[in-house]
């Protein structure tokens, strides 16, 4: 399947949701009137379960526009409080697509792999689960944060703006230069002794 009809799709659904919605308002209208009168419910309560990632009441512009990891949270965020907690690449993007958000691609797969590398190069924000799915990293407080490529931890560098690290930088510094004085010491000791 070619990307515009994959993009149509997406848009159909997004459409085919909205117009069962307003069929639920209208289902809920019919029973509350019927209830007024003494009457049974000609409508049974529809049961959305919700779990095909596009029914989140996504305006269809609510992304147009905005930087992907802002639009990301703001979907993650709806998930939470309709209480649907994290979500995969492909629920992400589903949602980006109903939304409106502008991939810097056509091709669906490369827009999921870019949409996947920046879930995973922020991960001050989002939070990869063993799952697979992702959240945000606060609703996780005692997740592990991974170590920056430098070998310090995240502590050591946040610690009162980073004047912790500073000192111990300091502290190393001045051990190194009493080791070389030291060492420099001994050798013209040594020196000196020979010439004896």
């Amino acid at each position: 399947m070619s990307d515009p009809i994959q993009l149509a799709i997406a848009k159909l659904q997004a459409k085919l949701k909205e117009q069962e919605r307003a069929a639920s308002k209208t289902k809920m209208a019919i029973n509350a009137l019927c209830d007024a009168i003494d009457q049974p419910p000609m409508y049974a309560e529809d049961a959305d379960d919700g779990n095909d990632g596009v029914s989140l009441s996504i305006r269809s512009d609510q992304f147009y526009g905005q930087p992907l990891a802002g639009a990301i949270r703001t979907i993650l965020e709806m998930r939470r409080k309709q209480e649907r907690g994290p979500a995969t690449v492909n629920e992400i993007y589903a949602a980006l697509i109903e939304g409106g958000f502008a991939f810097d691609t056509r091709n669906e797969e490369n827009a999921k792999r870019g949409l996947r590398v920046s879930l995973t190069k922020n991960s001050v924000t989002f939070h990869k689960l063993p799952n697979g799915k992702y959240g945000l990293l606060d609703w996780y407080p005692g997740a592990k944060t991974k170590r920056p490529r430098n070998g310090t931890t995240n502590d050591a560098a946040d610690d009162d703006n980073g004047i912790d690290a500073e000192l111990d930088v300091e502290d190393d510094d001045a051990e190194v230069g009493a080791a070389q004085v030291e060492s420099a010491a001994t050798a013209s000791t040594s020196a000196e002794d020979e010439t004896l």
